[in-house]
């Protein structure tokens, strides 16, 4: 039993990192849109697991907070994401600087 749940822990820790990975490959590109697909995609599956009990339940309290729970890797990848585009914003800044002194001199 301790096993099983071994390796579902072990799986899924494997699944996080490559998606965080995936995500940052992506948000490293240069088409900068590439990098919002994961961020899209969890909204919506957000948008689908939560909103879909609303048909069942009728009480909209539980989920709000289910869509919140389920907005959490939508909010990871966008930080990621910004965070990525931060930094080739800034080396595309140095590079430019750095033709800019070259001008000059």
């Amino acid at each position: 039993m301790m096993s099983k749940v071994l390796v579902f822990l072990i799986a899924a820790l494997i699944i996080i990192v490559l998606l965080a990975a995936l995500q940052i490959f992506l948000s490293m590109s240069k088409n900068k849109y590439l990098g919002l697909i994961l961020p899209v995609i969890n909204l919506l599956v957000a948008a689908f697991m939560s909103f879909g009990n609303m048909i069942y339940t009728g009480d909209i309290a539980p989920i709000l907070a289910a869509f919140a729970v389920f907005l959490i890797p939508a909010v990871i990848n966008l930080i990621i994401y910004k965070a990525c585009r931060e930094k080739i914003k800034e080396k595309n800044n140095q590079e430019i600087n750095k033709m800019n002194i070259q001008d000059l001199e």
